[in-house]
């Protein structure tokens, strides 16, 4: 990804931004959220173009997950408010996706105020 991309078609589409998000999902689903997390924050940090927003979400989505299976449920919910507007704003449907993944993972915290605070913004931002 780093080597010369002189008259590369998609020289702005996918980037090795994009691509620490992609590695960063195969590390969350072969048991290592530790390192998916790093990979997702990395990402997370550098996609901060305007037309990165939709991927952001999804990738901060995809972190906040991290966070959940390192049992850090309230810093996801945290993370999760900005995917809700982000997600919202762009109508990105992965990261609608990525969302109720989260939430769903977030069930065992159902009873918690900041998980009532989080589904209120789901369902006034996205009618989920």
């Amino acid at each position: 990804m780093d080597s010369d991309r002189d008259g590369d078609p998609a020289d702005t589409s996918f980037t090795t931004n994009h691509l620490r998000g992609f590695e960063g999902v195969a590390s969350l689903y072969i048991g290592d959220p530790a390192e998916a997390h790093d990979h997702f924050a990395r990402s997370v940090e550098a996609l901060q173009a305007p037309r990165e927003r939709v991927q952001r979400a999804i990738v901060a989505t995809d972190q906040a997950l991290a966070r959940i299976r390192l049992d850090e449920p309230e810093a996801a919910a945290e993370l999760l408010h900005g995917c809700i507007d982000a997600a919202s704003a762009t109508g990105g449907r992965v990261a609608s996706i990525r969302l109720r993944r989260a939430r769903r993972e977030l069930r065992p915290w159902r009873r918690e105020e900041w998980f009532a605070d989080l589904d209120d913004h789901l369902i006034e931002s996205l009618g989920v």
